[in-house]
């Protein structure tokens, strides 16, 4: 069985990509108990850093296994066909800020999250892609916000599309709350994410470093 590859970007920087990939793969390795790959296809270099801190290892690495999920920095082509070959049942792609052109690799994947912020000054990012998602060419996005007015979301899903889903607070994208799992499983049951909780009926959960 081929893995299910989503794709996740958003209007502009700081909206919350990075944490929503952390926090997504940690309940697909953790929860769902499904061997999980994350890929940094941006040029940020968050995931060296991540890597670093997580791992105490002092030079860059290709991969970085923290909590049983792979994380791959820097990577292109070549790294996601190896991982799709690797035996991996869940692979999330970090395309970081999309503006306006989007990647060939995300059109590829069998979703998309993108994530956008209703405050004031990151609004308009989110109104200009609105304008041109029909253009984009994929089947199944959801559009996600973890910042911003709730009032400011309301009034826009009242008046505009595409719709778009609040994000629990998460102080910890290492850290899946009963709150989250079940955001996790309702909220995108109607994409391909959804699958089946191994340890729902838990209050909380933090798996352990490995």
């Amino acid at each position: 069985m081929e893995p299910r590859i989503t794709g996740i970007a958003g209007a502009g920087r700081g909206v919350g990509v990075t944490h929503l990939a952390l926090l997504a793969a940690n309940y697909m390795q953790g929860v769902q108990g499904k061997r999980t790959a994350v890929l940094e296809w941006n040029d940020h270099r968050d995931f060296d850093r991540l890597g670093k801190m997580c791992t105490g290892q002092l030079k860059e690495a290709d991969c970085y296994r923290i909590q049983q999920v792979d994380y791959y920095p820097r990577a292109e082509g070549g790294r996601l066909m190896e991982c799709l070959a690797a035996g991996y049942q869940e692979i999330l792609i970090d395309f970081g800020s999309l503006e306006k052109q989007v990647s060939i690799e995300l059109t590829r994947c069998s979703d998309v999250w993108f994530i956008v912020s209703f405050s004031e000054w990151q609004m308009d990012a989110f109104r200009d892609f609105a304008k041109s998602k029909e253009r984009a060419g994929t089947k199944s996005w959801r559009f996600l916000a973890a910042f911003g007015s709730e009032e400011a979301r309301r009034e826009w899903n009242k008046r505009q599309k595409p719709e778009v889903l609040r994000i629990p607070f998460s102080a910890d994208a290492f850290t899946i709350t009963r709150d989250l799992m079940e955001w996790m499983e309702t909220t995108l049951t109607h994409s391909s994410f959804s699958g089946n909780v191994s340890q729902g009926s838990l209050p909380g959960w933090k798996k352990k470093s490995g």
